[in-house]
Formats: structure tokens, sequence, C-alpha cells
């Protein structure tokens, strides 16, 4: 017995060793688990998949950039929409836009369905900050706009673009900002603030740039650097100009991350919104921003968490409508029952580099435009090997890993492919057209100013829209004769009195407006107010002029809203000069 001792002191001493090392484990765990990560996504507009150095483009400099993607897992055949807000839209919802009410960019096709739960709502609903720094573009009244759709800070602008970078007029929780500096720099600030204000509790940080959207200004220095007396041209070097300075500003952010100790448990994603707005190198795909080939929906994405996951390249197609449900198993966050997602959850084929479940999904495309009635314009179908295309009615197909410069038409080669892949397109549109039909009516909430712009407006007579864009800060002119009239449909969900505000340009004293609500009509001279047009600034001189106008905002007097859908409209009293319409603001009265 006594020779067995040294021997079950040996086993009792390496049971104990082992014992404490299950310990430690475990509590690094529970420590780990203690501490759900933070989310820091980042959204560029307008940048493509090829407008990256590490993309083997030559022309730009993205450092930053191309250092975040050798530390990521690269989902390499990851698409988005072709164009800004459904892709907003998606990314917000895990949801195909047209679910959500989203199938366009401006006239409120581009307004996100207030009952849609976004992903600040549910991570708002676990604890987390949460905080919009940028673009929006889906919806910019309440509950639309990003406060009523979860988040409880907002930097940035509603629109879908926005006119001048320099010094711009932002807005904070609805009330405007006067900044200085460069748009993306200012809005990176704003982010940066808002992450060193986070230490209490995780947070999710969305920065949607609005660069490189047009209009193309940017500083010169970094103009002058891609320009290069005419090597590029004017739109390219400016485009990649703006993606420099986004380079440097989401190293700030990711610097940000360093010094605050938060990077190690900082899931960071980067990602662009659809393909180049421009012809410019994409790597050789087909298509640019619009287009349902793979150039108008194939972008880059990167996902950065080094506590958690290692770097890594994904072939399986991947999409916007991923990311919710990823980043909620992630951080724990709990997903109603009720949530009908179309996005998977990726955790699994990023452990893995592989999941046999997605291995046979099918990713949709749909551009709709609002004069092709119940048919939709463009159509597009994914899956791991075939892209199915329809425009003008017509299919066709592509094997992408043999042909992916999408060269080749295997549709009457392959009718029994191009059927299988149709299918779910024609499905899905069975479910979502006829709710995008009718654009939704403009809510009207007595807990801030409603704005609504003209380019919202149903003309009747004679008025159109300034140089026939209807695009955010656009105008209706050539409203002259009595017989003209503005109207929108809102649905007023706070009764109670509003004060009517006409916002316009009327060079004469001698204009009397009228709106009318409903059964309720108020009336008002227009003051004189002669703005002049100024050209916008851009730096691309061979793009058509964009002009900028000034309104001068006027009472027509206040009304009593009881609840309900009803017509706005605005009408003159008689035939005379011409009155150019920015828009109405109905002010809610305090009792």
């Amino acid at each position: 017995m006594m020779s067995l001792l040294p021997l079950m002191s040996m086993y009792f001493t390496r049971l104990v060793a082992c014992l404490l090392v299950v310990c430690v484990i475990g509590l690094n765990k529970a420590t780990v688990n203690a501490a759900p990560p933070n989310v820091l996504l980042i959204m560029t507009d307008d940048q493509g998949w090829g407008d990256l150095g590490c993309h083997q483009n030559p022309l730009i400099e993205t450092p930053v950039l191309d250092q975040l993607a050798s530390q990521s897992v690269c989902l390499d055949r990851f698409y988005v929409s072709p164009v800004c807000a459904p892709t907003r839209a998606a990314l917000l919802t895990g949801r195909y836009p047209e679910r959500g009410g989203v199938s366009g960019v401006t006239r409120r096709r581009e307004v996100l369905r207030a009952e849609e739960q976004t992903i600040a709502e549910l991570f708002a609903a676990a604890g987390y900050r949460t905080g919009c720094f940028g673009k929006w573009h889906n919806g910019a009244q309440m509950p639309m706009h990003p406060n009523g759709q979860g988040f409880e800070e907002f930097f940035g602008f509603c629109g879908g673009h926005f006119n001048l970078y320099d010094d711009p007029l932002l807005e904070r929780n609805g009330k405007s900002v006067a900044t200085k500096g460069y748009i993306t720099d200012v809005i990176t600030d704003a982010a940066i603030e808002f992450i060193q204000q986070s230490a209490d509790r995780p947070f999710l940080c969305y920065v949607p740039f609005n660069a490189p959207h047009g209009p193309f200004q940017v500083p010169q220095p970094l103009f002058e650097k891609y320009h290069q007396a005419g090597k590029l041209p004017e739109k390219t070097a400016a485009v990649y100009a703006m993606v420099d300075n986004i380079d440097t500003n989401v190293g700030r952010l990711l610097a940000t991350l360093d010094q605050q100790g938060l990077a190690k448990n900082t899931i960071v994603l980067f990602l662009t919104d659809n393909g180049p707005n421009g012809k410019r190198y994409n790597g050789g795909m087909r298509g640019a921003k619009g287009s349902v080939h793979e150039g108008g929906c194939r972008v880059p994405c990167y996902i950065r968490w080094p506590q958690r996951i290692e770097p890594s390249k994904i072939q399986q197609i991947t999409a916007h409508i991923d990311l919710l449900p990823t980043l909620a198993g992630w951080c724990d966050v709990d997903l109603p029952g009720s949530l009908e997602l179309d996005g998977q959850d990726l955790s699994h084929l990023i452990a893995e580099g592989h999941d046999g479940s997605l291995q046979d999904r099918c990713l949709l495309t749909i551009r709709h435009q609002s004069d092709a009635g119940m048919q939709f314009h463009r159509a597009a179908a994914r899956d791991n090997q075939f892209r199915l295309t329809i425009e003008n009615g017509k299919p066709a197909l592509f094997d992408l890993l043999a042909d992916p410069g999408q060269k080749v038409d295997l549709a009457k080669q392959m009718p029994e492919r191009v059927a299988q892949m149709r299918t779910p397109i024609d499905r899905y549109w069975s479910e979502v057209a006829a709710s995008i039909q009718q654009p939704s009516a403009v809510p009207v909430m007595s807990q801030r100013p409603t704005y609504i712009p003209s380019v919202e407006a149903v003309l009747h007579g004679k008025p159109g829209f300034a140089y026939g864009i209807s695009w955010a800060h656009g105008w209706v002119d050539n409203w002259t004769e009595a017989d003209d009239r503005l109207v929108w449909r809102i649905a007023v969900q706070d009764p109670g009195r509003y004060e009517v505000w006409l916002h316009s340009v009327c060079d004469s004293d001698d204009v009397n407006v009228t709106a009318t609500i409903g059964h309720q009509s108020v009336s008002s001279q227009v003051p004189r107010c002669s703005n002049k047009l100024v050209k916008r600034p851009d730096l691309d001189s061979t793009s058509t002029p964009r002009w900028m106008l000034d309104f001068k905002t006027h009472s027509l007097g206040t009304v009593e809203l009881t609840a309900g859908s009803v017509e706005l409209s605005l009408k003159r009293q008689q035939a005379g000069p011409m009155i150019q319409c920015g828009g109405v603001t109905l002010k809610p009265v305090a009792p």
C-alpha cells in the first residue's frame, strides 16, 4: 500500500490541476457571456465591389479597409439590392425590402412601414444603446424616422442624398444642427462621441455614410490626388477621393475602439449598399448600380470580431437579409416568434466555413417601378452557381462559376433550371405586389412638426417637378393657374390643432394660397420671396448641372384635425405669377 501513495498523490495533483483549468475556462466563458458584444455596422453609399485596393484596384488607396479585410471573415459572394433604400430596409429588418413597403428610392416608395421590427428595436429591447449616424433613407416623418424605428440617437439626414457636403445643415433627433467640416468627417465625429459615451452598456452603432454618392464634392487636395491632370475622369477621381476619405474615417472609428478598450469584443461590419454609381473598375462583373446583374448587387462584406471569429473567406452566397439574424444570435438578442425573416443565421457558416443547410438557397432581387403596374420591372434569382435575370419579360441564365462576367446566356439550353429559379421570383412577387402599389400616407403626429416635401405630392394641372426631378431637395414649379392643385395623402394619428406652414418662393405680393385638409380650409397671402437659383457645386463638370433653391416659410393658418386618413391639398385663389413650392409643414399647436 505504501508504494501506491506516490502514484495516488500524482494522480490527485493532476486531477486538481485539471479541475482548476476547467474552472478557469468556465470563468473566462462566463466573463465573455457577461459582456455582450458591441456592434459597429458601417455601410457606404454607391461604393462598388471594385472600389477597394484589396480587390485588385491599383488606382485607389484604402489601407485601413484593406487591413480590416485581412482581419475579417470575408463574405466573398455577398449580395444587396441594386439601389439605396431597399438595401437599407433589408439590412434593418432581415426581410426582403418589399415586405416592408420599400420598392424604390423616392415618392414614398422608400419608406419602411412603422410596424416593421428593426434591428435597432430588437437590440434596444435587449438593453443595447442604439445610434444611427449618416444617411437614413427609409422615412423622414415619425414613426418611420430613425427615432421611431428604435434608434435613441440619430444624427444625419433622412433623404436619399444631400446637396452640400461642406458645413452641412444636418439633423439631430428631429432638430436642425449647423456643422463645420466635411460631411463624412462630421458624421464620424458624432459616431465616435456615441461610442465614447457608451461605456455603461453595450451599443449598436450604425454608420451609413452617404459618400461616395453624388454630388461629387470632396476636399480639393484629395480630388487632385486622383485626378492628376486628367489621368482619371473627374467623376471617378471624385469617387475615389471620397472613398479615400471614408477609409481615413473608418480608421478613426477603429482607433476609438482601441482607445476605449472595446476592440476585442466589438463586432465590426463593413459593407456597401449597391454596385458602383458609374462606369469604373468593378472586378469584371456585369452591371452597376441599379442593375439586377452581378455588378449591381454583389458588394464587399467584412466581419471582424477578434474575440470570437478567425479571418477567412467564405464562398457560399450570403445577403443583407442575413445580418440581423446573425448579429442577434451572436449578441443573444431574442427574436420574437412572430418575426418572419427571409435572412438566415450565418454563425455556423462563419464558424465552419461551409453550411450544408444553405447550399440550396436562392436569393431574390426585384426592381419595381410605379408605372409597371402589377408587374415587376426587372428581377433576378441567385443560387450558389447560377444567376437568372428577367428584363423586359425576357429571362437569361448565367453560370457564375464558369462565366463570372455573364457573357453566355444559357436560358435556351437549360429551360428546367430557368423554370426552377423563376418559381420563387413569381411566388414572392405574388405575395408583395398588391401591398406596394399604393405609396404610404404621410403620418402626422403631435410629438414633432411634420414636414411633407413637395416631391411627394400628386400634381393636378400644369405644375411639374423642377427639371423633371422628384428626388430629395426637389420642388414644384410652373404653379400658375387657379385650377392647379398639389395633393398629399396624410394619416392623422394624433388629433388636435395644427398650424399649416407653406415653403415657397414667389416674386409677387398678390398671390393667395388655400390649404384644404378634409372639410377645413385656411388661406393667406403669400409674401414676396425672390430667392435665386444656386448651382450645386460639383467636381464632375461633365454631369448635368443641379440647382438649389431656398424657400421662405409662411403660415396659412391653423386647423383642427381628427384622427384618420385624409387629403391635404394646396390651391391658388387666382391665376398669376408662378409659385415654386418646396413643401408643407404641419406644426402641432399646444392646447
